[in-house]
């Protein structure tokens, strides 16, 4: 379970991530030594899996975003794992999830244009094997997008 100062680390890097450990032990009322062995110890266990800017796909050129589910003909081991083997190597799929309910799998996908995405799709989808159906949702509009999680959301209530 995260500490009150874990939080209070991990809330500001949230924030923005180039922070210095001067910058950070300011901002969260901790000597520099603390926030450096806290901030260290959070990235040993693996609570800070790196650093990185958040790019705006639009901006960076890869206009066009889509969801497609994606259902496996064969429910085998092997299947699974051939197409999560495949999935990985792929620059185009940010995301992908095992599901439950009528899909295996949910992957977010960028392209740079509807034609790179249609290839995407019809040529590479469709060459996977263990594909048996795969439905693509087209994001028409960017609601939310985050990667920040509410860290300081109070625990909830135990009953009892």
């Amino acid at each position: 379970m995260l500490s009150n100062q874990d939080k209070k680390i991990l809330s500001q890097l949230q924030d923005n991530g180039r922070m210095t450990i001067v910058e950070l032990a300011k901002a969260t009322d901790m000597s520099e030594s603390t926030c450096l062995r806290r901030t260290k110890s959070l990235e040993d266990s693996g609570v800070i899996k790196s650093y990185g800017a958040m790019l705006d796909a639009e901006e960076a050129g890869f206009g066009v975003t889509a969801f497609v589910q994606v259902s496996i003909d064969q429910k085998s081991e092997a299947a699974f794992d051939l197409f999560k083997s495949a999935v990985k190597d792929h620059p185009l799929i940010l995301e992908c999830y095992s599901l439950s309910g009528p899909y295996d799998h949910l992957m977010k996908v960028v392209a740079r244009t509807n034609k790179e995405l249609s290839h995407f799709v019809l040529k590479t989808l469709r060459s996977f094997p263990e594909v048996r159906e795969a439905q693509t949702l087209f994001v028409l509009d960017e609601v939310k997008h985050t990667t920040a999680l509410p860290i300081n959301l109070p625990q909830p209530v135990k009953k009892g």
